[in-house]
């Protein structure tokens, strides 16, 4: 168990995002009778997914989903960790090919179509599309 600037040292991150993603839900220490936060192995594997999700700028949001997701299934070991990124990259390069596929049918649009297409996106359509769009480039 770690207490929160021991674990903050350990992960290379400042106390404040460790007290931010404790405060949004990521993270859910124990706490001791004097009211100090314990961190344990869970969420040092927590930490280490954020940041692999951070670094496919995958919003806190969709972050927070994830890790319930793999909480819910129990899946927090090693071998499902790693076999949940596999799929993330199948599902990564599939939407990279259909991206491949209509950009050369969008670049073909008018200012209107293109906000029309636009609009027909979710929400998180228009983030995901730009990302991938930066990756093709």
């Amino acid at each position: 168990m770690y207490r929160i600037g021991e674990i903050a040292k350990l992960m290379n991150i400042s106390k404040r995002t460790i007290d931010y993603y404790t405060q949004i839900g990521l993270l859910n220490p124990i706490r001791t009778d004097s009211n100090y936060r314990l961190y344990g192995e869970d969420c040092i594997q927590i930490m280490h997914l954020i940041e692999h999700y951070k670094n496919l700028n995958m919003p806190l949001e969709e972050i927070k989903s994830s890790i319930e997701l793999i909480k819910t299934e129990n899946c927090v070991d090693k071998q499902k960790v790693e076999k949940h990124f596999e799929q993330i990259g199948i599902l990564m390069r599939h939407l990279k090919e259909e991206i491949e596929a209509i950009e050369p049918i969008l670049d073909k649009l008018n200012s209107g179509q293109k906000e029309m297409v636009k609009n027909k996106l979710s929400s998180q359509g228009v983030p995901l599309a730009q990302t991938l769009l930066l990756l093709l480039s």
